[in-house]
């Protein structure tokens, strides 16, 4: 009788423990993905490049687990739609612009102001793969816009793209420019804090309204000039380099949410593969562009930089800006220059 309640109870054991190791791979059995990627630039765009990195990566990486559509030159989304699309999960993965997180996390609105990191070597600090600042930065954006930066790269530093032949030296000589911002408080703030009459626009509408006389002046990294040829309806780039344009590779949290451990690992190591290649490209591009703009016939002009970062400071302050700021995570960043 013993033996066959013992035989029994082992029975009842080995079945739970068989039930239980099924659930539990179950449980851990990783889903497969094909993820949307949209983004504003075109394939040899250093934001282009970051997006075909990225898409080779992760599918090498998650032995094709997680594959891409992309998507370049806003194809599937504005500039705006993307925007509202990732936020909603309607749009997968994009390259996005603090500007863009700014209405949503004022802290994200610092970073969007000009002259915050100094050089590219500042910035790079500021996001490196172990940075604490990016890690918490990372997880405001998560809670407060409903996607996950991954890592970032940079298209390049922005500077003033005009038709004006008048030399752009200081902040007083942008008086009464009509400059094209994106429209978006922390870009349209930007552009008033250089001195500028600020119009938004849409991205794919500049040069029409640089040809046509509606708007004088445009701001860009010089890989952004040349890919949209900005450069044929101007006349002038001044070498402002007011904000070194950085854009966080980002995930909808809705697709975010549902990946393992391993496949969030492999995410986070494809981005950072796939901006590395992008900011390459900018360093690369830049250095080569200013030539062919010089040899296109365009004024290049260097202009005083501290008038300018003294003047969009003062503008930010005088408009109560900064009182919007973390400046506990401001001044974190300014300690890693």
């Amino acid at each position: 009788m013993k033996k066959i309640i013992i035989t029994m109870v082992f029975m009842v054991v080995v079945a739970a423990l068989a039930m239980a190791g099924g659930q539990g791979a179950k449980a851990e059995e990783a889903k497969s993905f094909v993820l949307k990627y949209n983004q504003l630039e075109n394939e040899e765009h250093p934001q282009g490049i970051t997006e075909t990195a990225f898409a080779e990566k992760i599918e090498e990486l998650s032995g094709g687990q997680i594959k891409v559509e992309t998507y370049y030159s806003g194809t599937l989304f504005t500039q705006e739609g993307e925007v509202t699309a990732m936020m909603t999960g309607d749009l997968d993965l994009s390259t996005l612009a603090f500007q863009d997180m700014g209405p949503y996390l004022p802290a994200a609105s610092m970073f969007a102001a000009p002259y915050i990191f100094t050089s590219y070597e500042h910035m790079e600090k500021v996001f490196a793969l172990d940075s604490e600042v990016a890690r918490d930065f990372y997880k405001m954006v998560s809670d407060a816009c409903g996607y996950t930066p991954l890592a970032a790269m940079t298209q390049g530093s922005r500077t003033i793209n005009t038709k004006w032949e008048k030399p752009i030296m200081r902040p007083e000589d942008m008086e009464g420019m009509i400059l094209r911002m994106p429209n978006a408080p922390d870009w349209i703030h930007a552009g008033k804090s250089m001195g500028g009459n600020v119009v938004p626009i849409a991205y794919s509408e500049v040069y029409t309204a640089l040809q046509m006389g509606t708007i004088e002046a445009q701001d860009n990294p010089l890989p952004g000039t040349y890919a949209m040829k900005f450069y044929e309806v101007t006349k002038q780039i001044s070498l402002t380099k007011h904000i070194i344009d950085v854009k966080l590779l980002c995930v909808t949290n809705s697709v975010w949410d549902q990946m393992t451990d391993q496949q969030k690992q492999w995410m986070r190591e494809a981005a950072a593969y796939g901006c590395a290649q992008g900011s390459k490209a900018t360093y690369e591009q830049e250095e080569e562009l200013l030539g062919f703009m010089k040899d296109y016939g365009m004024m290049i002009t260097y202009p005083d930089v501290e008038a300018f970062q003294k003047h969009s400071f003062q503008y930010y302050q005088d408009n109560g800006l900064t009182e919007k700021w973390d400046m506990d995570l401001y001044n974190r960043v300014q300690a890693l220059k």
